[in-house]
C-alpha cells in the first residue's frame, strides 16, 4: 500500500505535536529539579494555642490561619485579642463568624495593611496589638 504525500504530512505533524507534548511535560515536571520557586503552600489552621493566648498550629508554630467558620480555642484567643488589646467590641465565643472577620478587617485597616478578615501571620505581626498582655512573646510571631 502506498502512502500519499498527504498521508505523510499528517504522520510527521501528529508526531512534531506528540513531541511537543511530551517536552513539555518533562519541563514542567522539572522545575522543581531546577530551582524554580514552587507555589506557596497553603498554612494550615490555627487549631491551639500557644502559651494559652496566641492562635497556633502547635507549640512555637504561629504560621497558621483563622478565617470564616473555624472555631475552637485559637479563635477565642483571638477574639479575646480583638476585645481586649485591640478595642474591638466582640464576644468571645470561639466561632470566627462575621463579627470576628470585621474586627480583623478593622485592625488590618488600621495597620494599612489587605482588609480581607483573614488572621494569619502577618496580621499577626503587623496588626494585632498583643503588647499588654504578652510583652516577650511578640518575637515568636
Amino acid at each position: 500500500m502506498k502512502t500519499t504525500t498527504a498521508q505523510r504530512r499528517g504522520v510527521q505533524r501528529g508526531t512534531r505535536v506528540l513531541a511537543l507534548g511530551v517536552t513539555a511535560a518533562i519541563a514542567l515536571l522539572a522545575l522543581p529539579v531546577l530551582g524554580a520557586a514552587p507555589a506557596a503552600a497553603a498554612l494550615p489552621s490555627c487549631t491551639t494555642t500557644d502559651r494559652g493566648a496566641i492562635p497556633a498550629a502547635g507549640r512555637d508554630n504561629h504560621q497558621c490561619v483563622l478565617g470564616s467558620g473555624n472555631q475552637g480555642v485559637a479563635v477565642k484567643a483571638l477574639q479575646k485579642s480583638l476585645r481586649d488589646c485591640n478595642k474591638q467590641s466582640i464576644g468571645v465565643d470561639g466561632s470566627y463568624g462575621p463579627k470576628t472577620r470585621q474586627a480583623v478587617i478593622n485592625v488590618q485597616r488600621k495597620a494599612g495593611l489587605a482588609q480581607d478578615g483573614v488572621y494569619g501571620p502577618k496580621t499577626a505581626r503587623d496588626a494585632l496589638e498583643l503588647r499588654p498582655v504578652l510583652p516577650h512573646y511578640l518575637s515568636m510571631l
